[in-house]
């Protein structure tokens, strides 16, 4: 009888002592972003006529603006040009650069600055403001967007024929042709990812460098037009008048609607030191600049 006893106090005490299971927790769900704030601190004045995209030219500290004048943005009517602007808003020169029909987006590598122009990109040599080379690329029907990577790959988007080609070193090629881009604009190279912008859709994708495979990272922003990225997230504007801050959960959160004023929201630019986006505001004839806070 006292072997048992002390058998089964034994057992209770091992019971006892063993280490208590922790509570499953459920997984942790990332929290959504907190979305930044625009404030307008400046406009240009509307002497500008269509402007479409506008970059920033770090070394030299002012604003190139691409103008389409007038429209449609597909007529070979050679009344389009580039201006110069200062980071205030002040037009330095408003036709730096003429001689082209319908410049639109923008991309800087060392000294040129390269401008979609239809159905060709047009380089020009900034120090001299002067047109070096014209690169036509066969079939293309409205070529739209730059994104310049640090190998000095020029990745240009065609909105109108689902592409996106690759200039380098004087030479074209097709990087991409896919109808499931639905309209491929606004573009922002990453290392290995190339984003995208939807202008018949409403998607805003990953797409692998390598593998060409595309994941959608957020969706109901018709009218895609411009990409920056903010940190580790984007501001994504869409031409009818629209700016989203989009986080890297995808969530979408939309910070900028100038819908009521008439004014839309093409090729956006962000200086992340000046915490400044900047606007074009295509039939507005402005560029605006917003503080990011």
């Amino acid at each position: 009888m006292k072997i048992n006893i002390l058998l089964a106090s034994l057992a209770l005490i091992a019971f006892t002592c063993q280490p208590a299971k922790k509570k499953e927790e459920n997984p942790s769900v990332p929290e959504k972003v907190t979305a930044p704030t625009l404030t307008k601190v400046w406009e240009t004045d509307s002497t500008l006529q269509t402007p479409e995209s506008v970059i920033y030219d770090e070394f030299r500290d002012v604003l190139y603006v691409s103008n389409i004048n007038a429209v449609p943005p597909t007529a070979k009517d050679n009344d389009g040009y580039i201006s110069i602007i200062s980071i205030n808003g002040e037009i330095i020169e408003r036709e730096w650069v003429t001689e082209i029909s319908a410049p639109k987006g923008m991309g800087i590598s060392d000294s040129s600055l390269f401008v979609t122009n239809i159905d060709e990109i047009v380089e020009i040599d900034i120090p001299s403001g002067v047109i070096i080379a014209r690169y036509p690329i066969e079939g293309a029907a409205f070529l739209n967007d730059i994104s310049v990577t640090k190998d000095e790959d020029v990745y240009i988007s065609d909105t109108g024929t689902n592409t996106i080609h690759v200039l380098n070193n004087g030479n074209v090629r097709t990087w991409l042709n896919d109808t499931t881009l639905i309209g491929p604009n606004g573009l922002l190279h990453q290392g290995s990812h190339l984003m995208v912008a939807s202008y018949f859709g409403d998607e805003f994708s990953r797409i692998d460098i390598n593998t060409k495979m595309r994941e959608v990272i957020s969706d109901s922003i018709p009218g895609g037009d411009g990409i920056v990225a903010y940190g580790e997230h984007y501001f994504v504007s869409n031409w009818n008048g629209e700016v989203h801050f989009v986080d890297n959960l995808g969530s979408r959160t939309l910070v900028l609607d100038t819908k009521a004023e008439g004014q839309n929201a093409a090729d956006i630019c962000y200086l992340p030191e000046k915490q400044l986006l900047l606007v074009p505001t295509f039939f507005g004839n402005t560029v605006a600049a917003y503080e990011v806070k």
